[in-house]
């Protein structure tokens, strides 16, 4: 059996109500970063505007001794392990959900390639297998997050000893520094989103796993889909369209891969239809990329992996390597030029 249109077309909505339910909680967790960076911007201006008094920045020893930047980085610490703990029971409060989605919409899929006015005998998961998904994936979750405040209020540490040429405007050299402890602040809850993206669509694929394990017996595998625009790494566009088997976890995309996989039906002959299968709808992603203009192809790509692609000094399908990631998952990732 092949990806018909129909079929297609419930991933489409899929990807539309799980991007939805991610997107909220990335949502949730800007506003929680936002305001807590807000709380304790008094007392790093503070802090700032001492330590940059003397027209130069202090050593090392001096900027841990100042009691305001103490202060600061004392309430700098406990926002973030305030943020730590709230961020992972935000992105836990979904895990149960998407786990359903990836259910749900497996099903959904596989009955868009049935036979229309034929009944589709379709297993439901074990819930001790779904609450073994929940488990795994919000221990994860706990893992990831709890080294959010060790790891940021080092990266805001290293800032402050990096220092700032003050001269003779300390007010400019002062708001210079919150600037960039504000970034540091904020790589924070650019992991928490990724956190969340990364495990809350595992959890999916994960549960759709599942529900391709339960129903073998009407399956071929998997095919794997990337979402085709502009924002699609190199190795997602070359995993596309690939099949798998469906015992075959996946797809095992890099940190923030949108990618999904495609439940295929077998061949109706062979499930006993004396009909033939539709024509696959699916696209040839080498196509698609080899249709968009040439700024995109650059935006994708880069020059250089570009330019290599159209010599044939690397072919589409070396895009993406494996790659073993201990305490996580294999995933898939763009090869290096080097390489």
């Amino acid at each position: 059996m092949t990806a018909t249109r129909e079929a297609l077309r419930q991933a489409a909505a899929m990807r539309v109500e799980v991007d939805k339910t991610v997107d909220q909680a990335t949502r949730d967790l800007v506003q929680a970063w936002s305001g807590a960076w807000a709380e304790v911007t008094d007392e790093w201006t503070l802090a700032l505007d001492e330590l940059t008094t003397a027209g130069e920045w202090p050593p090392r020893t001096q900027v841990f001794r100042a009691k305001r930047a103490q202060r600061a980085l004392q309430a700098t610490s406990d926002a973030l392990e305030d943020l730590a703990s709230t961020s992972g029971v935000r992105i836990i409060q979904d895990v149960p959900v998407m786990s359903g989605l990836g259910m749900v919409w497996a099903e959904q899929i596989v009955a868009a390639q049935w036979p229309k006015g034929e009944a589709l005998d379709w297993a439901a998961v074990d819930p001790k297998a779904l609450s073994s998904i929940v488990k795994r994936i919000t221990g994860q979750v706990e893992k990831a997050t709890r080294r959010l405040p060790h790891d940021q209020a080092a990266v805001m540490k290293q800032v402050l000893v990096r220092g700032i040429a003050v001269g003779d405007n300390p007010r400019r050299a002062a708001s210079i520094m919150l600037d960039r402890l504000g970034g540091a602040f904020d790589g924070g809850r650019r992991r928490a989103e990724t956190i969340a993206r990364t495990e809350m669509l595992d959890a999916h694929r994960a549960a759709a796993l599942a529900s391709r394990k339960e129903n073998a017996g009407v399956l071929a595998g998997w095919e794997w889909q990337a979402t085709l625009d502009v924002r699609t790494c190199p190795a997602c566009l070359s995993m596309h369209g690939r099949a798998f088997p469906v015992d075959a976890a996946g797809p095992q995309g890099h940190p923030n891969c949108r990618c999904a996989s495609l439940p295929i039906v077998k061949p109706w002959r062979e499930l006993g239809f004396d009909m033939d299968d539709p024509k696959s709808e699916s696209l040839d992603a080498e196509e698609w990329f080899n249709s968009q203009p040439e700024k995109n192809q650059v935006a994708i790509m880069g020059p250089e992996r570009l330019r290599r692609l159209r010599s044939g000094d690397l072919l589409w399908e070396d895009l993406a390597v494996r790659r073993d990631n201990p305490g996580w998952r294999p995933s898939y990732v763009v090869r290096p030029l080097e390489g």
